[in-house]
């Protein structure tokens, strides 16, 4: 055998057995499989209600709603927008896997009560830190350390099965406007398509049909016709009554529902009750 053969052979041998010893080495047995990661879910999109943030004293304090219910959510285009529970924030978020940065952007300045003030204090130095989460029924925001500071509760998704309080009626003068009689007007959706409810003074039903897009219509309203004494009350109900056919789209944000017509115009706002 010539020394060129003989160094040929001898490289193949040594490949050989490496390639052997490589296989080898990454084989599991039946009785020990590789470990496996779970993926944390993806925040976009969602949307949650503020539950608890952090105190001074480093418990957690039960939130103040305010009417809003103090939303969070996060969108698919990497933004996050919501409430203290007084004033409007928004901002950018980065997820990877568990981990999670917040950079707060613009913020209304609006003066808040005392316990709110508090609370958005407490909020508002707690989203820079956030650097993970974890989703278990709840949304729990974590700083570098492990330390939970934020805690949310799921929000409302949809219509269905929810109850409402009316806090502005639009006049049909491109106002929307609030009196004494527009708290009394309510609006009860079921899961079957009715929706139901008090303009103010009579009763009414109905149907709707909401879509995955935001889109929303209602279809003929049927009101009881009694006479209704006080002509504010009267008013208002006609102008509520008057704007649900105008309805094309709506949004919820937190416990705050706005129904929309064909230009984005507010027809009528309201407050989740129930």
């Amino acid at each position: 055998m010539t020394s060129r053969r003989r160094s040929w052979v001898l490289a193949s041998a040594v490949l050989l057995v490496g390639g052997l010893s490589a296989c080898a080495g990454s084989t599991t047995s039946g009785s020990e499989p590789a470990a496996s990661t779970s993926a944390a879910p993806a925040l976009a999109p969602s949307s949650w209600l503020l539950a608890t943030y952090l105190g001074e004293d480093g418990a957690q304090v039960t939130a103040v709603p305010g009417t809003d219910g103090a939303p969070l959510a996060f969108a698919a285009d990497g933004t996050f927008s919501g409430s203290t529970g007084c004033n409007r924030i928004s901002g950018t978020f980065s997820q990877e896997g568990s981990g999670l940065t917040m950079a707060p952007g613009p913020m209304t300045m609006m003066g808040c009560p005392p316990e709110l003030a508090v609370q958005e204090a407490a909020l508002v130095a707690a989203l820079p830190t956030v650097a993970s989460f974890t989703v278990d029924g709840t949304l729990s925001l974590q700083d570098a350390d492990g330390a939970t500071v934020l805690t949310y509760k799921p929000g409302l998704v949809g219509l269905p099965k929810t109850s409402w309080t009316a806090t502005g009626v639009n006049n049909g003068k491109e106002a929307v406007v609030s009196t004494a009689a527009t708290g009394s007007i309510t609006m009860v959706f079921g899961d079957d398509g009715t929706v139901a409810g008090t303009g103010g003074c009579n009763n009414y039903t109905g149907t709707y049909a909401p879509t995955p897009d935001g889109g929303l219509t209602f279809g003929p309203i049927a009101a009881t016709a009694r006479a209704c004494a006080d002509p504010d009350v009267d008013a208002t109900e006609q102008a509520f009554f008057a704007a649900l056919p105008k309805v094309t789209s709506y949004r919820l944000d937190g416990l705050q529902l706005t129904l929309l017509d064909a230009t984005d115009a507010t027809q009528v706002s309201l407050v989740y009750a129930d």
